[in-house]
């Protein structure tokens, strides 16, 4: 089977499982809808497995996790200074902001002959 209608088919079986989860009537119950969508997902899962996607996506996050393992993550010091100076710099832009609000709004009062 070709590599496209393997992902179609996944593609179809996990949006047929949304719609019967949203379109089956709640009169028939609460797992209906349910089941349908975990039947529909396992499906797509399946089809999904089968293809090439789901080799090259393994391999993806396999070389996603040797990379996390080599990044240098700050110390406790490091990262409470971090977040101090951006905590500051947020209340700066805050003030200058607020600062350039009143005086935009004299502005726009004097202009419309307000007080």
């Amino acid at each position: 089977m070709s590599e496209k209608v393997k992902l179609y088919a996944a593609a179809f079986f996990a949006a047929s499982g949304v719609l019967a989860y949203f379109l089956i009537p709640l009169h028939f119950g609460t797992y209906v809808p349910s089941i349908a969508l975990i039947v529909g997902l396992l499906f797509a899962l399946g089809f999904f497995a089968w293809s090439e996607g789901a080799s090259t996506l393994l391999q993806f996050f396999r070389e996603a996790y040797v990379e996390l393992r080599k990044v240098v993550w700050p110390s406790r010091p490091e990262l409470l200074r971090s977040t101090a100076v951006i905590l500051g710099l947020i209340i700066v832009i805050a003030l200058f902001l607020w600062l350039v609000d009143l005086a935009l709004l004299a502005v726009v009062r004097f202009a419309l002959g307000g007080a």
